[in-house]
């Protein structure tokens, strides 16, 4: 059995999307792929299984992959988001940790380890790091990026490999911004390859994949899509309390105040994505025709106009099984923008 252990260096590279595009890829490789997530934080959002909080990854993780074990199994530390684990020492941590790895990879090929938010800092408290458990399990290390300058992305990748005694086999350099690709892909690429890290790949800012979901959106709003499931995953790009989208027969949505249109992706194409009716009133029969023959899904929620707009501006909302399509965009972005790397095998 062997363990990849996926470690972010800071400031939200996608690491769940990551860890997601790899499981895919060893999956089809014919490989019974395992996940584990040594310590977890639950928001005070967080989603639940019947009975008990969950981190979102876990949830997931054992959703796309079809895993059986436990949440506690799974992530044997969880925390409340803004609480550490000072009041348990780094041994006692440790040793639930391992125990519950043991379980997890029984009858798996790969097991994979979901590190902290940022790899320098690991969430498990004083005496436990990313960095202690990947040489604990002796992990090949996984290392997501979000480029924004060479000396930065040199100084992380490279110092945690020499700390990580050369564990770091693969690193994904993500959200580079498209005048920086080209500089990216050779000048980059080839350093970090020279000072040891056998294959980084780069991956373009790219705006479906930091798209909302009208599905997300009725999340995070706490609100529900009238008429079942209709457009759910239309893409939104972003959110407006103005009208001047609505035109034609959407105009029946003017006389309507309280609302907030959510402006597609394309918006020449679909300039509105869906419209939240906030204040909790349920529209009229009419007015939801309209938005059926327009193929426009409608959110109903409680929240006020401006604590939907404050939420929606504070999203960053965690990837759900229904957002499988972001996981195969990004895997062919890896393969067109890098030429069939070998990212994967290096790892194994």
């Amino acid at each position: 059995m062997r363990s990849i252990f996926i470690g972010s260096t800071g400031g939200g590279p996608g690491q769940t999307l990551a860890t997601w595009a790899l499981a895919v890829r060893l999956k089809e490789k014919g490989l019974k792929v395992g996940f584990f997530k040594p310590y977890g934080l639950l928001p005070d959002s967080a989603i639940s299984s019947p009975g008990n909080l969950c981190d979102p990854d876990v949830l997931l993780f054992k959703q796309v992959l079809e895993i059986s074990e436990p949440d506690e199994i799974l992530c044997p530390i969880s925390l409340p988001e803004n609480q550490d684990s000072a009041g348990i020492q780094g041994e006692e941590l440790m040793g639930r940790i391992q125990k519950a790895f043991l379980e997890v990879s029984r009858g798996k090929d790969v097991v994979l380890i979901m590190g902290g938010k940022e790899i320098f800092f690991g969430e498990g408290g004083p005496g436990l790091s990313d960095g202690v458990l990947v040489k604990s399990f002796e992990s090949s290390v996984l290392l997501v990026d979000r480029y924004q300058r060479d000396n930065l992305t040199f100084y992380s990748v490279l110092s945690l490999n020499s700390f990580l005694e050369g564990r770091v086999k693969s690193a994904i350099l993500n959200h580079v911004a498209p005048d920086k690709m080209d500089h990216v892909k050779t000048r980059v690429v080839s350093f970090l390859q020279q000072k040891g890290v056998k294959s980084a790949v780069v991956v373009p800012e790219d705006p479906i994949l930091a798209a909302l979901t009208v599905s997300s959106i009725a999340h995070i709003t706490g609100g529900e899509i009238l008429g079942g499931a209709q457009g759910e995953r239309n893409l939104v790009q972003t959110s407006t309390i103005g009208a001047k989208q609505l035109e034609g027969s959407l105009s029946i949505f003017k006389q309507v105040y309280n609302k907030v249109i959510l402006v597609g992706l394309n918006p020449e194409e679909r300039p509105v994505s869906g419209i939240i009716l906030t204040g909790g009133k349920t529209p009229s029969e009419r007015v939801v025709k309209v938005a059926q023959d327009r193929g426009i899904p409608l959110i109903l929620t409680r929240a006020d106009t401006f604590q939907v707009m404050d939420r929606l501006e504070k999203a960053k909302p965690a990837l759900t099984s229904k957002d499988e399509f972001k996981v195969h965009r990004f895997l062919r972005l890896i393969d067109e923008v890098n030429g069939g790397s070998r990212w994967v095998e290096e790892l194994l």
